[in-house]
């Protein structure tokens, strides 16, 4: 066989480009090469092997008899010619393929089975990518020419572009896939950024600023001194080796250093976001130290030290607060309000603190945490009557608000009492333990209670409650549970075990264990007021935050009988 003469296969490979340039899909522009291959070469049979993972398979063929050949050819890169042509990606040929020991043992009863004996293979090429073989084939021995071998390497050089374009290997769907990610991991950085910015803005507290920061970079948030030491550190370190990725010091806040810790290093995209959330974080600190510096100058802390009982001379007091324009009349009380379900991060005092001042003329406000702090003058007005109109301003702010309110205050030393009673009530509303949208620390049983000391709180609830403590903190019991229910339910069996969802005996068994352990005896009325103070007093204890000092914990541990350490870890929350 000889080739066509040169006007025919010039203008043959014009047809078979443009119809190739015409092909909507891979398996159309396969068909078209192979069908090409067969009318310029002469050769009855012509097909094409695309790389799939480790395999050559059929992408299209042209004259093909055998359906077996069709469907069952599938070649390791590697083996046999066409798989070594897919290797090496250098054309081979076989005269005489009845006699050539490249050949692998299943394709060889393809290839017998539909009668070839001569094969010509080349590879299709993009650049050092291949991404298939081409075959030529007769069926009979034949001498394969220079001229012929040019032909279908052209052939399939042509149809390697091809393939490229129609994007073949998915090579250009993963480009525009990570482009997609790219864009879509920007968008979600973005939009981050965005809220950490206005969380930012609604807060006022350092500490707060850290845990949001560490929150949106997802690992681990130190704030250090320019010396190292530890200051404070907010987030969580998942599985893996901990390492540094960023190490920011802050000039203008006093050389503080933020230090980010996490896991696994981030890409470039990843990293330029932590950057900019670190920026975000310097820039709160400028906001709130000038802020707190403003604050200070204008009010110089007359409010806090109002509230904490710091008065001294309480007429000089009042005199100060005046000319700060802090005025608090006689018999106003204290209110404390936060969002009940509500995260912290997205509690915004402010949209509590507008219709306040709008309802209630003369209040005085101040933001603690993310807590609302208000002086509510209530002069000549019953207690029912100011309760009211603070539980409407709660019911047309928007979100779930709910107050604690203290109680009237004749003196200025009477604002902090008022104070600690109110946030008593607020907190314990917070955790769930009491409904209403005002509440006050006589309604709780906790009046009096509210501005006893931590340490005096803590220590009374562990020495009364300890052992039960420590029981369900080692055995995983519900005593606790349990002595609350009991004692709410005015000692009524039925009614405790009906609310626990456990059985008469069950309660039976365990008040019986609880009288063991403490000492005590739920008739006596004195061991009941105890017990009752003591829970209620360590509910206060809790909604309040208070930790367990290792003073507190070393002297229950001595004081407790043969020295058995108690569960001091249970009271706080």
């Amino acid at each position: 066989m000889t080739l066509e003469t040169p006007a025919r296969p010039a203008l043959t490979g014009e047809l078979y480009l443009r119809r190739l340039l015409a092909a909507r899909d891979v398996t159309q522009a396969l068909q078209i090469a192979t069908d090409h291959v067969a009318r310029l070469l002469g050769c009855p049979v012509s097909w094409a092997g695309l790389v799939e993972g480790d395999y050559l398979v059929m992408g299209a063929h042209h004259g093909v008899e055998s359906t077996e050949m069709a469907a069952a050819w599938r070649l390791r890169v590697g083996e046999g010619i066409g798989g070594r042509v897919a290797l090496e990606r250098r054309p081979q040929m076989s005269r005489d393929y009845r006699h050539d020991s490249r050949r692998v043992p299943l394709m060889k009863r393809l290839i017998d089975n539909e009668g070839i004996q001569a094969t010509l293979i080349v590879p299709i090429l993009v650049a050092e990518t291949t991404l298939g073989v081409l075959y030529a084939a007769h069926r009979h021995p034949y001498p394969w020419t220079e001229a012929e071998q040019d032909a279908l390497e052209q052939i399939a050089h042509d149809l390697g572009v091809r393939l490229r374009q129609l994007d073949v290997d998915g090579g250009r769907q993963r480009l525009a896939d990570r482009a997609e990610r790219r864009s879509s991991l920007a968008r979600l950085n973005m939009e981050a950024s965005a809220r950490l910015a206005g969380n930012l803005a609604h807060h006022a507290d350092a500490g707060l600023a850290l845990d949001l920061l560490a929150r949106e970079v997802g690992g681990c948030v130190e704030l250090r001194q320019p010396d190292g030491t530890l200051i404070r550190t907010s987030g969580e370190l998942g599985d893996g080796n901990p390492r540094v990725i960023v190490r920011a010091v802050l000039p203008e806040c006093d050389d503080l250093t933020v230090v980010v810790v996490h896991t696994r290093e981030p890409d470039e995209d990843a990293r330029a976001f932590i950057d900019l959330c670190v920026g975000l974080f310097r820039l709160q600190l400028l906001r709130v130290s000038e802020r707190e510096r403003t604050t200070e100058r204008l009010r110089g802390g007359l409010f806090d030290d109002l509230l904490e009982g710091r008065v001294g001379e309480p007429e000089a007091f009042r005199e100060r607060m005046a000319l700060m324009g802090i005025a608090v009349a006689a018999g106003a009380h204290v209110v404390v309000a936060g969002l009940r379900d509500s995260p912290d991060d997205l509690v915004r005092p402010e949209r509590l603190e507008r219709p306040l001042r709008a309802a209630v003329p003369g209040v005085v406000t101040a933001r603690r945490g993310n807590r609302l702090v208000a002086i509510v003058p209530a002069p000549g007005r019953p207690a029912g009557d100011l309760r009211a109109r603070i539980g409407s301003v709660l019911e047309r702010a928007e979100g779930a608000w709910i107050a604690g309110l203290g109680r009237g205050c004749v003196e200025l030393l009477d604002c902090s009492t008022s104070y600690d009673e109110a946030r008593a009530a607020c907190e314990l509303m917070i955790r769930g333990d009491v409904d209403g949208p005002v509440v006050t620390a006589h309604e709780l049983g906790i009046l009096g209670m509210a501005s006893l000391p931590a340490a005096h709180l803590r220590t009374t609830v562990l020495d009364v409650l300890g052992p039960v403590l420590e029981l369900d903190a080692r055995r995983g019991t519900d005593f606790l549970l349990t002595l609350r229910a009991y004692l709410a339910h005015d000692r009524h069996l039925p009614d405790t075990a009906a609310a626990l969802h456990v059985h008469y005996n069950t309660v039976r068994n365990r008040i019986a264990r609880i009288e063991a352990t403490l000492g005590v005896d739920m008739r006596d009325v004195d061991d009941r007021f105890r017990l009752e103070t003591a829970l209620r007093m360590h509910a206060l204890s809790e909604a309040l935050g208070h930790t367990v000092p290792d003073s507190v914990r070393d002297s229950v541990r001595d004081a407790a009988p043969g020295g058995r350490p108690r569960a001091v870890g249970a009271v706080a929350p």
